[in-house]
């Protein structure tokens, strides 16, 4: 009967383990449980994010090539049409003047703006100053 207490005892032992062999699992499990929360973290807060500026720079620079092509190409036919009509280096010197002043005023509409980023006190202010 004494074996059979003995067996019992080295039964429960196993099963429950010692307080080293519990605390090392306890922290097994917080890091394996701080390792996902930072996978997720990068996952969400860092891959994700760079993953859409990625595209969108991609996306950016070919609609960038596609319009230097198209503009070329049209600023190439105005140039070709008005020589037909006067001579070459007058038309050249036209369309730089044309493309020069179109440059400037697009220029001066995007930077004229007043860049404001939307924060609630922000939007505050530009409300107070609309009425």
């Amino acid at each position: 009967m004494h074996e059979e207490g003995a067996g019992h005892e080295e039964l429960r032992s196993d099963r429950t383990g010692s307080v080293e062999e519990e605390f090392s699992n306890m922290v097994r499990f917080i890091d394996l449980y701080i390792r996902q929360k930072i996978d997720l973290y990068i996952q969400n807060y860092v891959l994700d994010p760079l993953d859409f500026i990625i595209k969108q720079v991609i996306y950016l620079s070919v609609l960038a090539s596609l319009l230097v092509v198209g503009t070329l190409s049209l600023a190439i036919g105005l140039i070709l049409f008005i020589s037909t009509l006067i001579p070459l280096w007058a038309a050249l010197i036209i369309a730089g003047v044309v493309s020069v002043i179109l440059a400037g005023a697009i220029a001066y509409i995007l930077f004229s703006r007043k860049l404001v980023m939307k924060t609630p006190k922000t939007s505050e202010l530009t409300k107070v100053d609309d009425v």
